[in-house]
């Protein structure tokens, strides 16, 4: 479990950073605002998490299916996906979980799929 842990820190946690806090990204576009779809690489999918699809433990367990940002999913989304994460950023017309001021203490978040120490050392450095 421990090395699955480090694995997912050291492969994901620019991923995660930049999903969580560096929400402004929008998930799929570059710098110039334009999506990368068209340039011949793959869309990430970032969920309403924060977490980019491909690093999740969750969707790699098969307990999720992937998602979108609140502000995109649609009733009909949250309703058929029954994320709670989802459910929450949808009804607070949040893109992402890291724009909420209650993000560190989310208990729909903590343990599933961030870490405690994790919220812990965000909630550090976003005081």
């Amino acid at each position: 479990m421990k090395n699955s842990r480090r694995n997912f820190l050291a492969g994901g946690a620019s991923a995660v950073a930049a999903g969580v806090v560096g929400a402004s990204l929008g998930g799929c576009k570059g710098d110039n605002g334009e999506s990368s779809a068209g340039q011949g690489t793959a869309k990430a999918m970032i969920g309403a998490c924060g977490l980019a699809c491909s690093v999740c433990p969750l969707m790699k367990a098969g307990k999720c299916k992937g998602c979108a940002s609140g502000k995109d999913a649609t009733d009909e989304m949250v309703e058929k996906k029954g994320c709670p994460v989802l459910k929450c950023a949808a009804m607070k017309k949040l893109d992402y979980c890291g724009s909420c001021k209650m993000f560190t203490q989310c208990k729909k978040l903590i343990g599933k799929p961030y870490d405690q120490a994790f919220m812990d050392m965000m909630a550090k450095k976003m005081a």
